[in-house]
């Protein structure tokens, strides 16, 4: 039989087996490259207050120094936020998950205080604890006024 030569310049041909090699390492090495890239993303949580302001009302809308409920659909997820109007141009956002184990805090009208049903957290108008098991206060979120306005954010701190 002729033997068949190679044109010049024209190197060695992949077997079957080292192209799927190259092939299946190379598909594992992107995979694993992706994976790795999603956990850094996973423990770099966004900069605290950075998702976007939303509009939850007018100020007409909010009554001085009587909190009252809206929600905020922050990063797809519906969230309860307390909007206070303190008066003088002084405006509140707390978030109303107690700092205990987030139970969703109440405004108690009669006694001027957010209440935390579950084990008894008591907090100020401002979300200062005044008594009971929670560690810190309601945390803050963004709040503008823009005109006539009322617009949330993020978590502050």
């Amino acid at each position: 039989m002729e033997e068949i030569k190679r044109p010049a310049g024209v190197g060695k041909v992949f077997s079957r087996r080292r192209f799927l090699q190259v092939g299946v390492s190379g598909a594992g090495t992107v995979l694993g490259l992706s994976y790795i890239g999603l956990g850094l993303d996973f423990l770099q949580p966004p900069p605290l207050g950075a998702e976007p302001l939303q509009t939850v009302g007018k100020t007409a809308d909010f009554p001085e120094n009587m909190p009252k409920p809206v929600t905020y659909s922050g990063q797809g997820v519906k969230e309860g936020v307390y909007v206070v109007n303190l008066g003088q141009g002084n405006w509140l956002a707390l978030d109303f998950h107690c700092t205990h184990l987030q139970c969703a805090v109440n405004w108690v009208a009669a006694v001027g205080k957010f209440m935390c049903p579950c084990h008894g957290g008591v907090y100020d108008i401002r979300g200062q604890v005044l008594s009971g098991p929670p560690p810190k206060a309601l945390p803050r979120r963004v709040i503008k006024i823009i005109g006539d306005s009322v617009q949330v954010g993020g978590i502050l701190a």
